[in-house]
């Protein structure tokens, strides 16, 4: 009796086609992850440096953020050392010479003390023999005003004594200047009220000195 040999059915193996890697979807999907990461830190250290900038602001006075803009504004516009002063044009048909008589006797008027003088302008020539812009440099004292200024801040000092300084420039203009005080004075920490209205006398009684000076008028 023939006898079939049976066969086992071996199972069938189905080979699947594995998902191609796409390189480009890896890539923007590491660059969506990394630019959100970054977006939070970013947003995180915006808003430390916002928050620390109004504990900073609110230690001062309350004008300090507004005036510190304008400031910054004229920086922009002309450059550090312009933005740091107050000036005043020597009036037409006004001398050197009237305007400096002018100001020193205004000066002591107010009992501004005028401690020194330094008619740069000489020494440019001495020591160049050229011929340079007219430069001089006045410098005056408040004993009364500075002396609560410096009880509240004896660093104070290294911005004393007040100058004025008379110039010429490149055009020929005559210029009266002066450091704004305004700046200093906007920097400072916890300043009491009197202190606050003997600066602002300080900054007033010297624009009016170079006021008198421009016009030459006593």
């Amino acid at each position: 009796m023939l006898h079939k040999n049976s066969y086992s059915q071996f199972p069938t193996v189905v080979y699947q086609n594995r998902p191609k890697v796409n390189l480009i979807s890896l890539a923007l999907k590491w660059i969506k992850n990394f630019l959100a990461i970054f977006g939070l830190l970013l947003i995180g250290g915006l808003w430390f440096l916002y928050s620390q900038g109004q504990q900073v602001a609110s230690s001062f006075n309350d004008e300090f953020v507004s005036f510190f803009g304008s400031f910054v504004e004229q920086v922009l516009k002309k450059d550090v050392a312009s933005a740091m002063v107050i000036k005043t044009p020597l009036e037409k048909g006004v001398t050197i010479k009237q305007a400096i008589h002018a100001m020193e006797k205004y000066a002591n008027k107010l009992n501004i003390k005028l401690i020194a003088h330094y008619p740069l302008f000489k020494e440019f020539k001495a020591d160049t023999q050229n011929s340079l812009p007219f430069v001089e440099i006045f410098e005056l004292f408040d004993t009364a005003v500075t002396a609560s200024l410096l009880e509240h801040n004896p660093d104070f000092a290294a911005y004393l004594p007040y100058r004025i300084v008379l110039y010429k420039d490149n055009h020929g203009q005559v210029w009266f200047t002066t450091l704004n005080i305004e700046l200093l004075f906007h920097g400072m920490k916890d300043v009491d009220y009197n202190t606050k209205v003997q600066a602002l006398k300080i900054q007033e009684n010297l624009l009016k000195i170079m006021g008198a000076g421009a016009y030459g008028t006593l």
